[in-house]
């Protein structure tokens, strides 16, 4: 059977700018940073906020969540990486335990590193526990917040940033 009779032919280019839409959509960040962004808000599904703190430079994602003491079930870091591709994070100096999850261009779970266990102060390098996977984002959370909030593999976040308070808007 001819595939032409299954499906009318339809003429002119409708079809093709289509495809190129859909192309182009795909290879675009679902959301832009604003300037000067520090921060923004996570809506988690089922709708729990997380306040993130953006890790958006080199130095900012290497330092990332080290030598903090604690971090509230409703706060936590986004590094915001320029490519898609494997993360590698360690517990480096990092005392707290974590949820670390792996996230794709629009924001979809991929993957996710229940409670990581913390660093001890002066613990060799090599005992250090680290994790690794494929994504565009990484979140970290306070450990056990993932799972307590509903977060799994194909969840997706939704993503807002705060308006910055302006001299008259106080």
């Amino acid at each position: 059977m001819n595939a032409s009779k299954i499906m009318p032919r339809r003429s002119g280019k409708k079809p093709i700018a289509f495809l190129l839409l859909l192309c182009s959509a795909v290879s675009i960040r679902a959301f832009e940073i604003p300037p000067g962004a520090k921060e923004a808000l996570l809506v988690l599904p089922g709708g729990f906020k997380v306040k993130a703190e953006l890790a958006l430079t080199r130095v900012e994602q290497a330092k990332g969540l080290m030598f903090r003491k604690e971090l509230k079930e409703d706060r936590g870091m986004l590094f915001v990486f320029a490519d898609d591709g494997k993360k590698n994070f360690w517990m480096k100096n990092t005392y707290i335990p974590l949820d670390i999850v792996m996230l794709d261009r629009r924001l979809k779970v991929l993957k996710i590193f229940h409670r990581v266990i913390p660093a001890r102060p002066g613990q060799s390098d090599l005992e250090v526990s680290r994790v690794s996977g494929p994504g565009r984002y990484v979140l970290e959370l306070a450990g056990g917040t993932a799972k307590k909030r509903g977060l799994k593999p194909g969840s997706t976040i939704k993503i807002s940033f705060p308006a910055k308070k302006t001299l008259a808007g106080k």
